[in-house]
């Protein structure tokens, strides 16, 4: 599988399946993820754990139960970007980009930008 059917398959089985046992053999050993919310004691459990867990917590199961719409996807040898849109139950959309390094078919290391879609836009582009 290329890169970019990894990183596909990772966030159909997150936000589609909602099956965190079979996202877990796309992780690496090594794993690391840079989202500052994700909380991460080394000396308790692996950073991979720790993201998994995540997704376990009220905050993360909202994550998974909201809507989520992937809108592109960029790959680019070891690093792949999806943008999507999530509404969370709420009601509110965000727009993400998540960005994922691969090691040996694997996801490795894990970033996110999370911004507000505003309900009144000060322009006609949109953000998607």
């Amino acid at each position: 599988m290329s890169n970019r059917m990894i990183v596909e398959e990772l966030v159909a089985l997150v936000f589609d399946a909602k099956d965190l046992d079979a996202a877990a053999v796309l992780l690496h050993g090594d794993f690391v993820s840079h989202n500052p919310v994700i909380p991460h004691d080394p000396a308790e459990r692996t950073a991979r754990d720790a993201f998994l867990d995540f997704f376990r917590t009220p905050a993360g199961e909202a994550l998974i139960h909201s809507e989520s719409t992937v809108r592109r996807v960029i790959a680019d040898g070891e690093l792949v970007a999806v943008h999507s849109s999530l509404t969370r139950p709420d009601g509110v959309t965000v727009a993400i980009v998540d960005i994922f390094r691969l090691l040996d078919g694997l996801v490795v290391e894990h970033w996110d930008v999370v911004q507000p879609v505003p309900a009144t836009p000060l322009n006609p582009h949109g953000m998607f």
